[in-house]
């Protein structure tokens, strides 16, 4: 059955001069993002970003009346065309609403109308999908249930804009056929989803729970903020006692931070409109505060979130759901850093907080947000590991990124990997995480779901820079194992421009295994006119391993300063946890009497070296995505793997990541293609590191303490001579 409902649509000017229905919009009884106060301001515009967002709404609206409406029968999974319509169609709702309280037509009310009554009609003849999952928990009008609560999110939104226009009689239908039911069903029916601590959780009790307030259900508004118990248990306090760390770092990972800061940031300020006796703003000492900037922070140059866990990379900061946060976050917290991020965005949400943030929005506002280096504790109480973000002094011709991951699993969508690192320079990923193995929504693709692959290969500690034993990922390969136990931070020093150290530890990663990633940016114009990296990376076990250390990369191949051979057949790297994915494109080792072997790869007109130290047994590969990838499911990505054989129960693995030299396409010009790096040394003492490199002529001295306490002075010999420094690390001259 599919209900096709005709709208009669005149192509009209914008605000064009027809007579326009009467309304009483400044006094609106809209109750949740958009009030009186919001429609006011769109109507009164006193910044070029509101009126503009307001035309670009209305210029929206005549193309969806130019349309017919159409709702078609649930069949299809994720990409498919009804459940893409499905999703047009409330999102078309939501904006005609709203354009209807700020420039009201006959013909927008025309459309609300029609639409309501259509998905009234057909919602309570609907049983589940057709195309449900056991493993996910089913929707009526899409496969699973979350796109139900995204629905009902923006439909009840719409409804709270529009009864006013409406009589009894269709308020009555709307409420009792649709709403209430989908209400029921997301929060009844699916009450396990409701309670569940997770983001298909907060959308479904922020659907909910807005429904409750537009329609004065004070059981359904209790249920939603406190659990179906009402104990705080489970519901959107327990969510954000549960979800956000102490930092305000959302455990699943940035991409799907991005994604559950929208009900999280909505359902709180309908909750300040309607509840203000709760004091959301203030839970936590203000942490929606702390996990919008957090956000913010979890952004390379381009604003694009770090692709950490299950993340699809195309994701910025430019989505709607962080225009929503910032302006929310702005609204209730006054906190000006967020005014250069909406005015580089370019854009508000069509909300009281979207208008009250443009109007802050001055010629002095400055149009560059800045990323410093920071550390980002993970857990509840901030215990239980996290995020390094180390970034080099802030420059016009871009900063250098290192990304030091120990955070906790990640729920569902977590990865096996802790101390990964991934490497950004000037807005471009350098050696990036994988991210998921998805094409959302692609109906073609395993109808937008995640890909078989996404288990095989995305997920294990392969496909990350991160340290692998015996072939075999971290935590074993197990979410409940790895749930278990948590990484931690030794110390975090990123107050001085010219040295950042991180060195964080796991003891469960591996069984009777100590893994130790100190990572070092290092600032120094007298080495390099390029920031660059000391990568120490420690496996002490008590039994023999073979130990791999993968290291992802983007760009073409320049240098291999090591003899290698490429095989005739392609071959896996391996059988299991994601090396069966790894075609071997080139197996080599260092060259005759050399400790060092350097790999140079080219990316976005710039030189990347990485230096390693190296011993007779090391064996390098080069290695690439897609062995046993049948339907072409993952994403081209080369890697560059250094491999001490089994047999080792101790190593340290020396890297030094150097940015260097650019390369001019239009002039045909090179500079500085190679490293300036020569002679790469490491000792330890007791718990010290100690590195030593050439540039030139000239021979550096790089000496780190490993030890947990705060003790700021240290000395040790080297070579006969006797270093003391305050601190926990330094970088001399010898």
């Amino acid at each position: 059955m599919v209900y096709r409902i005709l709208v009669l649509c005149f192509a009209v000017a914008l605000y064009s001069c027809q007579e326009q229905v009467e309304s009483n919009s400044n006094k609106s009884s809209a109750q949740l993002l958009l009030t009186s106060n919001g429609i006011q301001s769109f109507n009164n515009a006193q910044s070029d970003l509101v009126e503009k967002s307001a035309s670009e709404l209305e210029i929206q609206v005549i193309e969806i009346l130019e349309n017919p409406i159409e709702i078609p029968q649930p069949v299809d999974a994720g990409g498919g065309f009804s459940h893409e319509k499905h999703k047009k169609n409330y999102a078309e709702l939501y904006r005609m609403a709203i354009s209807h309280n700020l420039n009201p037509r006959e013909e927008k009310i025309t459309y609300i109308k029609n639409m309501f009554d259509g998905y009234a009609s057909m919602y309570p003849t609907l049983g589940l999908h057709p195309k449900s999952k056991n493993n996910h928990p089913a929707g009526k009008l899409y496969w699973q249930g979350l796109n139900e609560a995204v629905t009902l999110f923006y439909m009840i939104q719409a409804y709270d804009l529009s009864r006013e226009f409406l009589s009894q009689e269709e308020k009555s239908k709307i409420e009792k056929d649709l709403l209430r039911p989908m209400a029921t069903f997301l929060s009844v029916d699916s009450y396990e989803v409701f309670n569940k601590i997770h983001n298909h959780g907060t959308w479904s009790v922020a659907a909910v729970g807005m429904t409750g307030m537009v329609l004065g259900d004070d059981d359904m508004v209790e249920r939603s903020i406190y659990g179906s118990n009402k104990d705080s248990k489970t519901g959107f306090i327990a969510q954000l006692d549960a979800l956000f760390s102490s930092d305000g770092f959302y455990s699943e990972g940035p991409y799907y931070h991005r994604y559950a800061i929208l009900p999280f940031i909505a359902f709180a300020e309908a909750i300040e409109n309607n509840r203000p006796d709760v004091k959301i703003f203030q839970h936590r000492d203000g942490i929606l505060k702390k996990a919008v900037t957090t956000l913010l922070q979890l952004t390379d140059e381009k604003g694009r979130f770090y692709p950490i866990n299950d993340a699809i990379k195309s994701k910025t900061w430019e989505s709607d759901e962080v225009v929503f946060a910032t302006n929310i976050a702005y609204k209730q917290y006054k906190d000006e850093s967020l005014l250069p991020v909406i005015k580089m965005m370019g854009k508000i949400s069509l909300t009281d907080a979207g208008a009250l943030a443009a109007n802050a929005i001055t010629d002095d506002t400055n149009d560059f947000y800045a990323r410093p280096s920071m550390f980002v504790a993970d857990g509840v109480e901030g215990k239980s590991g996290g995020l390094t973000l180390m970034r080099s002094p802030q420059q016009t011709d871009g900063q250098l990124q290192a990304v030091l991951k120990f955070s906790t699993q990640g729920m569902g969508h977590g990865h096996f990997d802790r101390l990964s690192l991934s490497v950004y320079d000037h807005g471009n990923e350098i050696m990036p995480d994988y991210g998921a193995a998805r094409f959302l929504n692609i109906e073609a693709k395993r109808g937008g779901r995640y890909l078989p692959e996404n288990k095989t290969y995305a997920r294990h500690t392969i496909a990350h820079g991160a340290v692998v034993l015996d072939e075999q990922s971290q935590y074993k390969g197990n979410v409940k194992y790895s749930e278990e136990h948590v990484s931690q931070l030794i110390k975090t020093d990123m107050n001085n421009e010219r040295l950042q150290l991180t060195i964080a530890m796991d003891t469960m990663a591996y069984n009777n295994t100590l893994l130790s990633r100190s990572i070092t940016m290092v600032n120094e114009p007298a080495i390099s006119d390029r920031p660059f990296i000391i990568d120490l990376y420690h496996i002490d076990s008590k039994t023999g391993h073979q130990m791999d250390l993968n290291y992802p990369f983007f760009g073409d191949i320049i240098d291999t300063q090591f003899d290698y051979t490429r095989p005739v057949n392609k071959t896996a790297l391996g059988t299991d946890d994601g090396y069966d994915h790894l075609e071997i494109l080139a197996k080599g080792s260092p060259k005759k009497g050399s400790s060092n072997t350097q790999f140079t790869f080219l990316q976005s007109q710039r030189f990347y070296t990485i230096t390693t130290i190296t011993n007779a047994n090391t064996e390098l590969f080069i290695t690439q995505t897609g062995a046993n990838d049948p339907e072409f499911n993952l994403n081209l990505q080369r890697q560059y793997l250094i491999r001490q054989p089994k047999g080792q129960s101790f190593h340290t693995f020396v890297n030094i990541i150097e940015p260097h030299g650019f390369f001019d396409p239009i002039q045909e010009t090179v500079a500085q293609p190679k490293s300036v790096i020569s002679e790469l040394k490491h000792e330890q003492e007791g718990d010290y590191d100690v590195v030593t490199f050439k540039t030139g002529e000239d021979v550096y001295l790089y000496t780190l303490s490993r030890k947990r306490d705060n003790n700021k002075n240290h000395t040790i010999t080297y070579n006969g001579n006797s270093y003391s420094w305050e601190g926990p690390h330094q970088l001399i001259k010898l």
